[in-house]
């Protein structure tokens, strides 16, 4: 079962483990999601590949689909929410390597908002690891798709480096400066640096109308009605659908190849797709001062995880699976984790946002999949 081209590989007389399928089962059958697709891989081998559900069960809440979505399966996209945060980093990082720079450079020589007060000392790793002092959200949802209101009004609430903050904001600014960079729109310069090398074939910003029914559907939204195969991020979908917060759809084999890159220190059928000294950036803790106190200015506690440039490390629903892991999770139900270094990645893909986004179980569901996960493939 070796990862072969663009495609995994698994017997067909392998059937998936039942613990596994049992905790799916069950969070489907509570309509935790109503699609999903889980993945796991243990040195570079698919041992487990589960998919089921359908694309679209509602077409609001409390009133299931008058025309029922396509079974879901390996070809299924969904709507991956912030896991496109890593793989923008990814790209913007691989970018400033193509160039002989460093994340250290300052954010005002890419755009000339940051030369302002109080924006002058922010720098691409400051972005990247959510300590540049940017609130956690924009909340002007009107459209925007040439970001100029953006621009001109997203500034941060507190200083650069003063504050650990999860920041969609912090993220927005990011591809606003790997545009600038690379001299090109975000969706082709993520494709030209990630999608394309790594073999990420159905991954993509706005994916074309045809394809609406193929793609897990996500949340009804006031306006918007049923949103499916359109961003569900409210911000992204207002600055044009595509945003380094959020905007990519792919599918569970795409992601999990992803992941393979990040575990293997950026290689992938025996070819280098990744710089390794990106790889490093992504999987290297930095020290970060405490989370937001709430009132954006420091005074919280340390964070449960380590905090590289993109990933996370060592997340509590992360650990089952080994002693050193990185990953992200996305609004809509979606995650990925794997072992740098290591023998596993999982991938973890749902639509919990189907058809509201008021269901938080997936939440306590993810560590004990990673658990069961991490007992596949022999011993670590």
């Amino acid at each position: 079962m070796k990862l072969v081209g663009y495609f995994f590989h698994m017997p067909e007389t392998s059937p998936p483990p039942d613990a596994l399928v049992a905790l799916i089962d069950d969070a489907r059958a509570r309509w935790v999601f109503t699609a999903v697709g889980l993945i796991v891989a243990v040195d570079g081998e698919l041992v487990f590949e589960h998919h089921a559900g359908t694309t679209r069960a509602w077409d609001a809440p409390g009133r299931p689909a008058a025309s029922r979505g396509l079974p879901v399966d390996e070809q299924t996209r969904f709507d991956l929410a912030s896991v496109t945060k890593p793989i923008v980093a990814t790209a913007l990082l691989a970018e400033l390597d193509a160039r002989g720079l460093t994340a250290d450079l300052p954010v005002r020589e890419l755009l000339p908002e940051f030369t302002k007060p109080g924006l002058a000392d922010i720098t691409v790793a400051q972005l990247l690891s959510h300590t540049a002092g940017f609130p956690a959200e924009w909340f002007d949802r009107e459209p925007d798709p040439a970001a100029r209101r953006f621009r001109l009004g997203a500034r941060p609430d507190a200083p650069a480096g003063g504050i650990h903050r999860y920041s969609c904001v912090g993220y927005i600014w990011a591809g606003l400066a790997l545009e600038t960079l690379a001299g090109m729109p975000l969706d082709e310069v993520v494709s030209r640096r990630v999608l394309r090398p790594l073999g990420m074939v159905d991954s993509g910003y706005r994916p074309e109308a045809g394809a609406r029914d193929t793609i897990a559907a996500t949340e009804h939204q006031p306006g918007r009605g049923l949103v499916q195969g359109e961003v569900h991020d409210e911000t992204a979908w207002a600055l044009g659908g595509v945003s380094g917060n959020a905007g990519l759809f792919g599918t569970a084999r795409d992601l999990l190849r992803f992941a393979e890159a990040i575990r293997t220190g950026g290689m992938l059928d025996g070819e280098r797709v990744l710089p390794e000294h990106v790889v490093r950036q992504l999987t290297t803790a930095r020290e970060v001062p405490a989370d937001s106190g709430g009132d954006g200015h420091s005074g919280g506690d340390q964070p449960d995880y380590r905090q590289a440039l993109g990933l996370r490390l060592d997340e509590p629903w992360m650990r089952g699976l080994g002693p050193v892991t990185a990953g992200h999770t996305g609004f809509t139900g979606t995650a990925f984790v794997t072992e740098p270094g290591g023998r596993r990645s999982v991938v973890f893909l749902t639509n919990r946002v189907h058809p509201t986004r008021s269901s938080t179980e997936l939440l306590a569901m993810r560590g004990p999949v990673i658990d069961a996960a991490a007992r596949l493939g022999g011993q670590p």
